[in-house]
C-alpha cells in the first residue's frame, strides 16, 4: 500500500482579471493552472479543490471594546506525492 505526503496550498477566492476583453475569466483559470502546474514539476499530484473556514477570536482589549469573531473563508488545492 502507498504511503502519501498531502500538502495544501491556499488559493485566492476572488482573482483580478483585469479590464474586460474577450476572456474575462482566463487570467483566474491561468492563476490556479499555474500552482497545479508548478506543484506537478516537484512531483505533486492534485487531490481536490477544497474551502474552508476559520474564525480568529478578537483579544482581550478588542472583546473589551465589542469586537466580535472574525470568519474567514477560503480555498484550498490539496496535493499528495507518494513517499
Amino acid at each position: 500500500m502507498a504511503q502519501f505526503n498531502y500538502k495544501c496550498v491556499p488559493v485566492p477566492t476572488v482573482l483580478d482579471t483585469g479590464k474586460a476583453g474577450k476572456d474575462p475569466h482566463g487570467a483566474a483559470v491561468i492563476a490556479y493552472q499555474n500552482i497545479i502546474n508548478e506543484s506537478a514539476k516537484d512531483g505533486w499530484e492534485l487531490v481536490q479543490a477544497d474551502q474552508i473556514s476559520s474564525v480568529q477570536n478578537p483579544g482581550c482589549f478588542a472583546g473589551l471594546f465589542g469586537m466580535k469573531a472574525e470568519a474567514m473563508t477560503f480555498k484550498l488545492l490539496i496535493f499528495k506525492k507518494a513517499i
